[in-house]
């Protein structure tokens, strides 16, 4: 069986759940790629967002398409796959975790809807995207140490949702290392849960069909 074919058998969701963390995350780089004055240390990723700075590159309005367009694409892909694993669960403490999720994904897709050049609902929806990370781990990692086959990946969860919050109000980093390290916790787990879930590992909390 090709690559291709391979692709065609994944169901549209768990496809929009693969796809979506790859088109967020990528487009970071290859925005910052693109603008030679834009420092890791100093600048917010929001940065690469802005319509109309004219100090970090020459490039900046398609560093603002192509960072603002992977956010959005990659927050309404996102929200559509949790959208859909939502709709099968049988278990209402994980419903209550993909809802807050939802509201990540809608958080994620509206950074990129409202770049920093709209600063109060830019604010509005970074701040949103960042807080309710650890509140959805949180959520499903509680819910998950209930059940025995998922105890490991729960307690997982809830390190990832001590270390997202960490992240938030801790200054280890530059701020947009810091962007980074959460959206990669952020993305990375549903990334993980979207696998599980195609692979047929969360029965305990889905329907079956």
């Amino acid at each position: 069986m090709s690559f291709r074919e391979k692709l065609a058998g994944i169901p549209r969701p768990n496809l929009a759940g693969f796809l979506g963390p790859l088109i967020g995350l990528m487009s970071i780089p290859v925005a910052a790629l693109l603008l030679p004055g834009f420092s890791w240390q100093s600048n917010p990723l929001s940065d690469l967002g802005s319509w109309y700075r004219t100090d970090l590159g020459d490039l900046q309005i398609l560093s603002a398409v192509i960072f603002n367009g992977g956010l959005i694409i990659g927050g309404l892909l996102l929200l559509y796959f949790t959208v859909s694993f939502f709709r099968m669960l049988n278990d209402w403490p994980t419903k209550i975790a993909m809802i807050a999720f939802m509201a990540t994904c809608l958080f994620l897709a509206s950074v990129g809807v409202f770049s920093e050049d709209f600063p109060l609902p830019h604010i509005l929806a970074a701040l949103g995207f960042f807080l309710s990370i650890p509140i959805a781990l949180g959520i499903a990692g509680l819910a998950w140490l209930r059940f025995r086959e998922l105890r490991l990946f729960a307690i997982l969860t809830l390190i990832l949702s001590v270390v997202s919050y960490l992240t938030i109000f801790q200054a280890w980093a530059s701020i947009a290392i810091r962007e980074l390290a959460e959206a990669l916790i952020a993305i990375g787990w549903i990334w993980v849960v979207n696998y599980l879930h195609y692979t047929g590992r969360l029965s305990s909390i889905v329907s079956e069909p």
